[in-house]
């Protein structure tokens, strides 16, 4: 359980940022501003992303992980041991009921990720925007962009270094979102 753990990438994760930066270059629509999770592994990834763009990162701390509490750091062999283990299978089965000891709740994630999001998409309207976060904390956005409730992020995977897609569009009178691509790892093929 990592959560706000500031874990830096393994090898692995290095040559899986490098991919998801080149695949980015050459998108049809690459970023044309980046930000990140102030974490370690989502700087590192943001950085792949943005060398051959030639842009800088922007870090916040709201873009985190799920912070949680008295797991972070800890195996699942860990947490059994601790006497959490019922905790545990019901964290599983239902993660928005069931939160680690001191965690974070599914609305706190929630509230604070589209506070961001809602802040990034009002200072870049026009721009092509890549956000590099965690999966525990992206879903709110994927969620959002679904109409769908904060319950339904237990219900979504993400893999690490994957590339999901989200369209915005607002006039004076309309507005529409949509995902066009969802946790894409065509380009870790033989990471």
């Amino acid at each position: 359980m990592q959560g706000h753990s500031d874990v830096p990438l393994n090898a692995d994760g290095v040559v899986q940022a490098q991919r998801i930066g080149s695949r980015l270059s050459t998108h049809p629509s690459p970023p044309q501003v980046i930000y990140s999770s102030n974490l370690s592994r989502a700087i590192q990834t943001a950085e792949e992303i943005a060398k051959p763009l030639g842009i800088e990162v922007r870090t916040t701390p709201k873009l985190r992980e799920t912070m949680l509490g008295e797991w972070e750091g800890l195996t699942r062999t860990e947490i059994i041991a601790r006497g959490d283990g019922v905790l545990l299978n019901e964290y599983i089965t239902d993660s928005y009921k069931s939160r680690p000891p001191g965690g974070e709740s599914l609305d706190a994630v929630w509230d604070r990720m589209l506070k961001e999001f809602t802040q990034i998409r009002q200072d870049h309207p026009d721009s092509s925007i890549a956000i590099v976060g965690h999966g525990g904390s992206l879903r709110s956005i994927i969620c959002h962009t679904l109409d769908a409730e904060v319950t339904s992020m237990r219900r979504i995977w993400l893999d690490n270094a994957s590339l999901s897609v989200l369209e915005y569009s607002e006039s004076e009178t309309t507005s529409h979102s949509r995902i066009l691509l969802l946790n894409d790892t065509s380009h870790l093929s033989n990471a």
